[in-house]
């Protein structure tokens, strides 16, 4: 299995290594590779005591009813949706800069 982990190297000693499924867990190393070692051992002690499950939740008449639900992800697999994404915040950076240089 592969983990995504966090590794953030102190400001005077060392590292420190956080699986991202469990962030309230952490592990330190004198170097990268101990903080590696410490946090494959955290995983798998973790691993032998959760579970992962899915549930499922009943959603009220309201969710049920709401007309943008249907439309929620429809654009997941839409090639260009990153490029849309990106002319939006450049179009709205242009209109910070513009309103900022407008005398007040």
């Amino acid at each position: 299995m592969t983990f995504d982990v966090i590794l953030q190297k102190r400001m005077n000693d060392g590292y420190t290594a956080r699986p991202l499924l469990w962030p309230d867990s952490t592990v330190y190393g004198t170097t990268e590779q101990e903080a590696l070692e410490r946090v494959r051992a955290l995983i798998r002690d973790l691993l032998e005591q959760t579970q992962f499950v899915q549930v499922d939740i009943e959603t009220s008449e309201t969710q049920k009813d709401n007309p943008w639900i249907a439309k929620a992800g429809m654009f997941a697999d839409d090639p260009t949706w990153d490029d849309f994404l990106q002319a939006m915040t450049d179009y709205r950076r242009q209109l910070d800069e513009e309103q900022a240089a407008e005398p007040t």
